[in-house]
């Protein structure tokens, strides 16, 4: 994941240095934009996955302690297969963070881009004489 992060770096970095001034370097920059939203895409995949997979753990510890530890009352061994299940539940949420994170960094850079599509056609309209 880090050459991930290292590649979003560069790109935000190379995006950063193009004057939208002109139609061509939006056109570069849009391009690097698309770049980005593969890697954010990828990410927000592989966080999601890793989500899903601490829920699941939690879901078949709790299920494990259920069904392995038949004494006690219903409050017992619902607190033991919390107890137990602790670890995978803050996984689950530091996961489910990650996701939410990336997919709102997704929905950023397709805005931007929305925002340049429309600067660009703007400055196209008035180099030919419009508004």
């Amino acid at each position: 994941m880090m050459s991930k992060i290292d590649d979003l770096k560069r790109l935000y970095s190379q995006a950063s240095k193009l004057d939208e001034e002109y139609p061509k370097q939006i056109i570069d920059k849009l391009s690097i934009y698309g770049q980005i939203l593969e890697i954010l895409g990828n990410l927000w995949a592989a966080a999601t996955l890793d989500w899903k997979l601490a829920e699941a753990k939690r879901r078949e510890t709790i299920a494990n302690v259920y069904s392995l530890d038949p004494q006690g009352s219903n409050k017992d061994r619902e607190m033991k297969a919390e107890m137990a299940a602790a670890k995978w539940r803050q996984e689950e949420a530091k996961y489910e963070a990650e996701t939410q994170r990336f997919k709102n960094a997704y929905t950023s850079v397709l805005e931007q881009i929305q925002i340049l599509k429309k600067r660009y056609e703007h400055l196209v309209n008035v180099s030919k004489g419009g508004v």
